[in-house]
């Protein structure tokens, strides 16, 4: 699990598949995230939806 609330974490690049409901809310479907683990190696990986979503509405971010 990824602590979203660390200011520390340099920034990631997340993969994210939304489905938009008729009343106007965002449902996350799948959620990614790419790894580095230097510059010439990089993985992406799965993480858990709920807990993005939940990130996401916790830091106010909205959908544009």
């Amino acid at each position: 699990m990824i602590n979203y609330n660390n200011k520390n974490l340099r920034p990631k690049t997340f993969f994210v598949e939304m489905l938009r409901n008729r009343d106007g809310s965002f449902t996350v479907k799948k959620a990614r995230v790419l790894n580095r683990a230097n510059q010439y190696r990089r993985t992406v990986k799965r993480i858990d939806a709920r807990d993005l979503r939940q990130a996401l509405i916790t830091n106010n971010i909205t959908v544009a």
